[in-house]
């Protein structure tokens, strides 16, 4: 693979990583489907709660990465 085809993979990581992110940010409820295309992208990059050996930096990554996510009421997800 050439350079450029590398850098057009980096550059569409990037902004498919940056519009995950401002999907799970929106005010809307995410539709379960959309958190399995999250879930497997993180799988695929090997980002599991076991790839990091230290608990309470574990726990530092989790509380980074869902501070700025919304939070939803019970009711909301029965419907």
């Amino acid at each position: 693979m050439n350079k450029a085809d590398q850098e057009q993979l980096k550059s569409l990581w990037f902004a498919l990583r940056d519009t995950m992110i401002d999907q799970l940010k929106a005010e809307d409820t995410p539709k379960a489907s959309f958190l399995n295309v999250v879930r497997q992208f993180l799988r695929d990059n090997g980002i599991t709660l076991d790839s990091i050996g230290d608990p309470l930096a574990m726990q530092e990554a989790l509380e980074k990465m869902t501070e700025d996510l919304p939070t939803y009421d019970d009711e909301e997800w029965k419907h």
